[in-house]
This record gives C-alpha cells, structure tokens and sequence, in this order.
C-alpha cells in the first residue's frame, strides 16, 4: 500500500517545517555548548522561537478551516491573519533581543572564540533554513495563506540569524572579535524590518484594505464584461484569510423579468470566480436601469 503526501497542503507544510526544526534546535544548543559559542546558543534560542511560531501556525490550521455559522458568516479564515500578526510579533521580539545581546556583547566586549563545530552547524542551518523557507513561501503563495507565507518568513529570519552566527564565529576565530557584535546587530535589523513588513501587511487585511487598485479595476472591468449588466456601482472587496468576498451593485434593463436578471447577476459571479481562485463569495444587488 502506497502512502501519498501532498507537499502543497498548508498542514503537511506546517508538520515538515516543524519536525525539521525540532532537531534543528537540538543540535544547534549541542554544538553551542560543545563548541563553547554563545552565538550559536543565541542562534538556537531563535530557532526555538521560529519552532514555537510553527507550531502555533499548526495548531490554527484546524480552526481556519472551520465553515462559516451564525456567529462568524464570513468564516474564521482571519485566524490566519491574527497568527501571522503573533508570529511577527515573534520575530520583532527575537530581533530586538538579539539586538540587545548583540549590542551588550560589543559594550563590555565579552568575546569568546569558538570551536570548528559551530562553523560547520551554522552552514547546515542556512541551507536547511533557506530550503525550508522556499518551500514554505511556494506552498503559502500558491494557497495564497498568509499565515503559511508568515511563517516561510520566520524561517528566513532564523536563516539570517545563522548567517549572523556564521560571520561572528569565523570573525572570533581570525582575530577580529569586534566583528562578532557587528553581524549580529545588522542581522538584528534585517529581522526587525521582515517582522515589521509582515506585522504592517496582515494589519492591512485586519482594516479590510483594498488588496489593490489593480484589482479592483479589474474586477470592475469584469463585471461590465458579463451580457446584460448596464452598470455597477458600490463594489466592495473584504478580505478574510486568504480569499476575497466581493459585494457590488449592478445595473440591468427594467423590462427584464426576476429570472432573466438574475441569470445574469449569476454570470457575474461565476466569471469573477473562474477569473480569481481568491474570490470565495460574490454579494450581488440588483437595480433597474432608469
């Protein structure tokens, strides 16, 4: 009997990233303590932070999916949007302690040179990190999550933070201490701004933001394409999750009867849907053309 994993599903996404990450952590904190580098035992901390963020993406997953009830018309896709806002809280919090640890380190200058060890550990973890967040990012932009793209993001920054980790170590072992510090303030603020520009973008969908003027043109172009539609006014687009719940107004010939003019408010729907697998509803108000 042969098992069959799809790889482009949010939830085996997640449950890969998380047992990768696992022993990730694991042997980062034994290659910290053998090689004697608190730099990689820093570095291990963010990847534990980065474990936390997934498996709080994990665990949402089966209530984002919920359908929608009484309470929640709209479904409870926005989950997504508030564990997107957590995780980048997350990677705000980890940068600005790696920030302060960092800037600690080069006031007082309490360097340490390290072992081999931690060399060869913090180049395993950019690949598999790097890897990881590529993977995580196509699975996220292909089922348009928000949520899983957070998360691709938090494995970048654990990537960053290795990168960091990688010029401090080779840095203290040629004799240049100071650079330990350094690297590690910059990767500091390349984490900061990532968290910032996930925290800004889900805060956009929280305030029912257009996505953008490209798409709403587009979408009114759309429906003044379908037979029959005279002209639309009012169009709305309310982003829950990962999809899109259009509300517009159309304008159709008076002498049409209730049957004729609402075959044609269902074409409207239907093309916008074929057209964009984000649109999840269409709300359509019917008007008589004066």
């Amino acid at each position: 009997m042969k098992i069959k994993i799809n790889f482009i599903d949010d939830k085996n996404c997640t449950l890969i990233g998380l047992i990768i990450n696992f022993f990730l952590v694991i042997a980062k904190f034994i290659a910290g303590f053998l090689g004697k580098s608190q730099t990689m035992i820093a570095d291990a901390i963010h990847s534990l932070s980065d474990g936390v963020a997934t498996l709080t993406v994990f665990i949402s997953l089966k209530y984002s999916h919920k359908p929608a009830d009484k309470n929640h018309p709209y479904g409870h896709e926005n989950i997504e949007v508030l564990v997107a806002i957590f995780v980048s809280l997350l990677i705000l919090i980890t940068g600005i302690l790696l920030g302060y640890s960092s800037l600690h380190t080069f006031v007082h200058k309490h360097y340490v040179v390290p072992k081999n060890i931690t060399i060869y550990m913090a180049f395993i973890s950019i690949l598999v990190k790097e890897i990881l967040y590529r993977y995580t990012h196509f699975v996220g932009a292909k089922l348009n999550s928000p949520m899983i793209i957070a998360n691709a993001y938090d494995h970048r920054s654990d990537a960053f933070s290795s990168v960091g980790a990688l010029i401090a170590i080779t840095a203290a072992k040629l004799g240049l201490p100071f650079m330990d510090p350094v690297g590690s303030i910059l990767i500091s603020i390349f984490i900061l701004k990532m968290g910032i520009d996930i925290l800004k973008e889900n805060a956009l969908i929280v305030m029912d933001t257009i996505p953008s003027e490209k798409l709403h043109t587009e979408i009114g172009n759309l429906i003044s394409s379908v037979n029959g539609v005279c002209s639309h006014s009012s169009t709305k687009i309310h982003p829950v999750g990962r999809h899109l719940f259009i509300e517009t107004e159309i304008q159709v010939d008076k002498e049409l009867t209730v049957e004729e003019a609402h075959k044609i408010a269902e074409e409207v729907k239907t093309v916008l849907k074929n057209h964009n697998a984000q649109i999840k509803d269409v709300t359509i108000h019917i008007e008589p053309k004066q």
